[in-house]
């Protein structure tokens, strides 16, 4: 073979695999390590050794180049199974790693010389042993056939949970579960004495929860794999409550330490005494400096916190389980962060790591977290690299991307993790998903607000001696007071909203719409929106009541084009003439009088031609203000309403009985103290 056939050949061979932008160099050095062919990603191009062209015969040498181009197809593969694969599917015979051959210096020289050079071989027969593997497979017990699995439905009997499984052959064979804790039988948010009418997961008359089907299969096999896997769905589908069920049934895993992202110390809290009750209130460690209080069940920090901790004072509490909220967190193998969670995780037993994005720019970011739970299955960054992560070239720059090939490396990790995506089970969901997110407000606002209250109550009970509490002006009075405490929290939740919003930018595709009641909060949470949309390209835009129809009807119109986008309405403005139905995920910034209104706004999403049969509103909640006693009210109202009516009917919401209501429970909180 010619060099310039060898040429010919590389090149066509290129441009059928649209590589039609790759040079092919032949090079003439004559050394010791001399290659007969070389793929550069760094300038795109086949290295060819003409020497090797002119001194082997036309199969290897065009084997050679099948080989190399199989490397240009598979960047970072090395000479793996993914590259071996690639290799043979060109026709490539020869998939060893690539070799250095020892040149003729003799041959050379005679071509050098103008000589004719004729090549033969010696041929020395190779014995390769082949193998016939035999799988035991699992046979039907009735007509001996491959046992194939077509459905399974699950039951309790005496108190185990069972499978009667249906075979593809027709035949059914019933077995134990491989998880046995009643994870559908926890029940939360409950009032003593309810008998419970339950509509799927909800109490409709005391507005007990339970756990979604998913979120029950989440718990299971979080058990199936003895307390060592991670749940990494989608934002909103609940992964906090999926490991904490887990727990609620298996005391050996306490003591448990949950790290998390300083921002929610507090909503973990919050979940973890909803869930599994008040005797596993947690110490959240806030400080390097704090001590730790031995003995209890349940622990929280922040993963910043780490660095500056004494481990020292952790290993003391013999911590039997760490849960790892927002791992994404720790994705760089090099950080301090890293290296400090990598310590204190390496002897607990129980990891249960939580991400809706365990990487997001680049597929190597994956690699630590799958290497704390299964350090053997995941042993080399290196090989991380090679085999499962794909790299493509930005210009003349070669860049690290996601994933290689997404549905091989799912079923390579289906026993560490587990991932279902919003669509996946909107079923399961209500119409509209109301979620809590609860905050503590920095001091001053706290200060400020308790401030408001003390004044409040002050006047009220100064009322109450004068028998002129149920005046018309005693309710104004009382709604402009309120308002004042509403406008401060308002405020002080800013810092919440926003770190939630880029969190949802961060896990999700998806558009959202910001509500808020007052001018000066959206103006803040605006500003602050479009500073974390222009690094992501996202447009952030308003609607309020300031705006004419026309601008509200461009506004509305702009937002359903774009492909993400996000909005910070007004609530009082969003209430009617608003569709929004390409939209299914809202904040509620700021608690309305009047639930009505918020009604009103999360129905924007509900229209005809809507992208998703489930509405997610997450309602911003400062712990111990005008918010959590509102939402008390307001639910219990909404309980007792389907309790006795259709449950779906809309409630007839009176804003005068809900401000008297929040009134009495803001005086008597106060008057008790």
């Amino acid at each position: 073979m010619t060099r310039n056939e060898a040429s010919t050949f590389c090149r066509e061979e290129l441009n059928k695999h649209n590589l039609s932008d790759w040079h092919i160099r032949l090079v003439t050095e004559v050394k010791s390590n001399s290659f007969l062919g070389k793929c550069s990603y760094k300038d795109k191009s086949i290295y060819l050794n003409a020497h090797h062209i002119d001194t082997h015969l036309q199969a290897e040498v065009e084997n050679t180049i099948l080989h190399e181009i199989a490397h240009a197809l598979t960047e970072g593969a090395g000479h793996d199974d993914v590259w071996k694969d690639k290799a043979k599917e060109l026709g490539c015979t020869n998939t060893l790693p690539c070799a250095t051959y020892g040149l003729s210096l003799n041959a050379i020289d005679a071509i050098r010389s103008g000589a004719l050079l004729e090549i033969d071989y010696d041929e020395q027969v190779i014995r390769t042993p082949k193998y016939r593997v035999t799988r035991y497979q699992d046979k039907c017990d009735v007509c001996n056939k491959v046992a194939k699995e077509a459905s399974h439905k699950e039951f309790r009997s005496n108190g185990r949970l069972k499978r009667i499984v249906t075979l593809e052959c027709g035949h059914i064979r019933i077995e134990d579960c491989d998880s046995q804790s009643p994870f559908e039988d926890l029940i939360f948010d409950s009032v003593n004495g309810c008998a419970h009418d339950w509509n799927k997961t909800v109490c409709m008359s005391c507005g007990a929860k339970k756990l979604y089907p998913f979120q029950i299969e989440g718990a299971r096999f979080l058990e199936r794999q003895q307390g060592k896997a991670a749940i990494f769905d989608e934002m909103g589908l609940g992964k906090t409550i999926q490991a904490l069920a887990y727990l609620k049934f298996h005391e050996e895993c306490f003591p448990a330490l949950f790290i998390v992202k300083s921002g929610i110390k507090f909503q973990w809290m919050k979940e973890i005494v909803r869930v599994l009750g008040e005797k596993y209130f947690p110490q959240v460690i806030s400080d390097s400096k704090q001590g730790v209080m031995p003995g209890l069940k349940c622990y929280i920090t922040g993963y910043d916190l780490l660095r500056r901790f004494d481990s020292a004072k952790l290993k003391s509490l013999n911590i039997k389980t760490v849960v790892l909220d927002e791992v994404q967190a720790i994705k760089n193998p090099d950080a301090s962060r890293t290296q400090e969670v990598r310590k204190l995780c390496k002897e607990i037993e129980h990891l249960i790591p939580l991400s809706g994005t365990p990487w997001k720019n680049r597929g190597s970011e994956f690699f630590v977290v799958l290497n704390m739970m299964d350090p053997i299955k995941f042993w080399s960054y290196q090989s991380f690299l090679n085999t499962w992560v794909d790299y493509y070239w930005d210009g003349a720059k070669q860049k690290e991307g996601g994933i290689r090939n997404p549905a091989k490396f799912k079923e390579h990790i289906k026993d560490l993790a587990i991932r279902r995506e919003r669509t996946e089970v909107m079923p399961e969901l209500p119409l509209i998903n109301r979620m809590r997110l609860n905050c503590q407000i920095e001091d001053h606002a706290r200060k400020a607000y308790e401030n408001e209250v003390s004044e409040f109550v002050k006047w009220y009970n100064q009322l109450v001696i004068d028998g002129e509490e149920d005046s018309p002006e005693a309710s104004q009075n009382a709604i402009a007071r309120l308002q004042r405490m509403r406008h401060i929290i308002g405020l002080a939740k800013i810092p919440t909203t926003i770190e939630w919003c880029q969190d949802f930018i961060e896990e999700t595709e998806r558009k959202l719409v910001v509500f808020v009641h007052h001018k000066d909060v959206g103006a803040l949470i605006l500003d602050q929106l479009k500073e974390v949309g222009k690094e992501e390209k996202i447009e952030v835009m308003q609607l309020s009541a300031d705006m004419s129809g026309e601008e509200r009807f461009t506004t509305q119109e702009r937002f359903n084009k774009l492909p993400r986008a996000i909005m910070v309405a007004s609530t009082l403005a969003s209430g009617e003439g608003l569709n929004l139905q390409t939209c299914s995920d809202c904040v509620m910034h700021e608690r309305q009088w009047n639930p009505m209104n918020e009604e009103q706004a999360e129905g924007r999403f509900v229209r005809i031609g809507q992208i998703a049969q489930s509405v997610n509103a997450t309602y911003i909640h400062a712990e111990k203000s005008t918010d959590t006693h509102l939402d008390t009210i307001i639910e219990t109202k909404r309980s007792q309403f389907h309790a006795v009516m259709n449950k779906g009917e809309i409630p007839v919401w009176n804003q005068g009985s809900l401000i008297k209501e929040l009134t009495n429970a803001l005086v008597n909180e106060r008057n008790k103290k």
